[in-house]
C-alpha cells in the first residue's frame, strides 16, 4: 500500500529585512519579537532614531503599529503608516487611555505625540497611554500591537530629577515595566529606544529580551551594554568606534550570538537630525533690541517682579480669563475644593450650579487642558475631580459629596 503524505500549510513568515551583515540580511522576527521585546540603545548620533524608523516602515504592514514621540519627530511616519496623531498637549490623561483602548478593538495605527509637554506631564500622559492598551479587554487581545516608543529614557528615568519628581517617575517606570512585562500575553510587542542605558529604568531594561546596541561614548552605559550582550572588557571597546547605523543584533528575534549590521537606509526623511551650522545674523545693536523688543521685555519685568507667575503662566493666565466659560471652570474649582478628594458628575455639577451642561463641559474641557482637574471625555458618564497637585495643598475636612 502506498504511503499517504500529510501536508501542512506552510507558517507565514513573519520576518521583516531591517539591515545586513558579513553573511547576509538582518530580520527582526515579528513573532519572537512579541514574546521578547526589543531595546535599541545607542548615544546621540548613533542612529537608533532612524533605525526604530527602519523597524516601523517594515513592520506596519504585518502588525498594527504605535509610535510613541517625546519630540515630535515621527509625525511623516505617522503619516506614511496612515497612523492618526493624538496630541497629548491637546487631550486628557483619560481621554489618552481611551483612546488607547479603542486603537486596539478597532486595529487603529496611532501616533502619540508628547511635544509641548513639561517633563512630569509627559510621564503622565504617556502612562495613560499605556494604561488603556494593558487594560484593553481580554476579547482584543489577539489585536496584536507595536508599540514603538522613543526616547524611553525621558518616560522612565533611572532617576528622579528631584524629591518632588519621585512619584511621578515611580509612575512612569511601573506603567512601562508592565507594558513589557505582561504585554506577551495581551499581545503587545514594545520596542523601546534610548540614548543612554544609564538613564532609563533598569526595571526596564531587564524586561527586554532583543538588543540593538550601536555607538556608546560613557564608561557607565558602555558597561551596561557591554553586560546586556556578555562582552568582555575588551570586547567593550567596539562599542566607542562603531559608525553610524551600525549596531551589535542579539536576541532571538534576531540572532543568538552578538552581530554587527548596519541598518538599511529609511523611505521617510529622519526628522530629528542635527541642523547644518548657520552663521549669525549681520545686523546692528539698534536692529537686534527693535527684534527682540527690548522696551517691552523691560516693562514686562518691572511689572511682574513680585508675581509669582512665570511668562508661560502668564499666557496661560490671559487665555484663560478671555474664554466665554472661564466664570463657570473658576466655580466648578470652587466646588470640587469642597468636596475634595472626592469626585462628581458632570451632571451634578450642572444641577449644583444651576448651569447648562454645554457649560459645565466646556468649563471642565478648559481646566483639564490646564491641568487644574483629572476628567473624562464628554459623555453621559463624564465624571470630574480636583487635580492631585491642587488636592494636595488642601487641608479642610472633605465632605462625602454635593448638597
Amino acid at each position: 500500500m502506498a504511503t499517504v503524505h500529510t501536508l501542512h500549510p506552510q507558517e507565514p513568515d513573519n520576518r521583516v529585512p531591517i539591515g545586513s551583515h558579513s553573511t547576509g540580511t538582518l530580520s527582526l522576527d515579528l513573532d519572537r519579537l512579541l514574546a521578547g521585546r526589543l531595546l535599541i540603545q545607542g548615544s546621540s548620533g548613533a542612529g537608533k532614531s532612524r533605525t526604530l524608523r527602519r523597524i516601523i516602515e517594515e513592520a506596519f504592514d504585518f502588525v498594527t503599529t504605535m509610535i510613541v514621540d517625546p519630540e515630535g519627530e515621527f509625525g511623516n511616519l505617522a503619516e506614511h503608516i496612515g497612523a492618526t496623531t493624538l496630541r497629548a498637549a491637546e487631550l486628557t490623561a483619560d481621554g489618552l487611555t481611551a483612546a488607547a483602548t479603542r486603537g486596539r478593538r478597532h486595529r487603529l495605527p496611532l501616533h502619540l505625540d508628547l511635544t509641548d509637554l513639561d517633563p512630569d506631564q509627559r510621564i503622565i500622559k504617556a502612562a495613560a497611554f499605556f494604561a488603556g492598551l494593558i487594560g484593553a479587554p481580554r476579547e482584543d487581545w489577539a489585536h496584536t500591537v507595536l508599540v514603538c516608543i522613543d526616547e524611553g529614557h525621558l518616560l522612565a528615568p533611572h532617576h528622579a530629577g528631584s524629591a518632588r519628581d519621585a512619584e511621578t517617575r515611580r509612575l512612569g517606570v511601573a506603567t512601562l515595566t508592565d507594558l513589557a512585562a505582561r504585554g506577551r500575553k495581551r499581545g503587545i510587542a514594545p520596542i523601546i529606544a534610548t540614548q543612554r542605558l544609564a538613564k532609563l529604568s533598569s526595571s526596564v531594561v531587564s524586561e527586554l529580551q532583543n538588543f540593538l546596541v550601536g555607538l556608546n561614548v560613557f564608561d557607565r552605559d558602555i558597561a551596561r551594554a557591554a553586560d546586556l550582550l556578555g562582552f568582555s572588557a575588551k570586547d567593550a571597546d567596539q562599542l566607542r568606534k562603531l559608525a553610524p547605523g551600525e549596531f551589535f543584533a542579539m536576541g532571538p528575534a534576531l540572532a543568538p550570538l552578538p552581530l554587527l549590521a548596519k541598518i538599511d537606509p529609511t523611505i521617510t526623511e529622519h526628522l530629528g537630525a542635527t541642523p547644518e551650522l548657520k552663521g549669525a545674523a549681520d545686523v546692528d545693536g539698534d536692529e537686534a533690541a527693535r527684534l527682540l523688543d527690548l522696551a517691552a521685555l523691560k516693562e514686562v519685568q518691572s511689572g511682574a517682579r513680585n508675581s509669582s507667575l512665570t511668562m508661560k503662566g502668564l499666557r496661560a493666565l490671559d487665555a484663560f480669563l478671555l474664554e466665554p466659560a472661564a466664570p463657570t471652570a473658576a466655580a466648578i474649582v470652587g466646588v470640587l475644593r469642597r468636596i475634595a478628594p472626592n469626585a462628581t458628575t458632570a451632571a451634578d455639577l450642572a444641577s449644583h450650579l444651576g448651569a447648562e451642561r454645554d457649560a459645565v463641559d466646556a468649563g471642565l474641557d478648559i481646566l483639564a487642558a490646564l491641568s487644574a482637574v483629572d476628567t473624562m471625555p464628554r459623555g453621559d458618564d463624564r465624571i470630574a475631580r480636583l487635580h492631585a497637585r491642587l488636592r494636595a495643598k488642601i487641608s479642610d475636612v472633605a465632605v462625602v459629596g454635593l448638597a
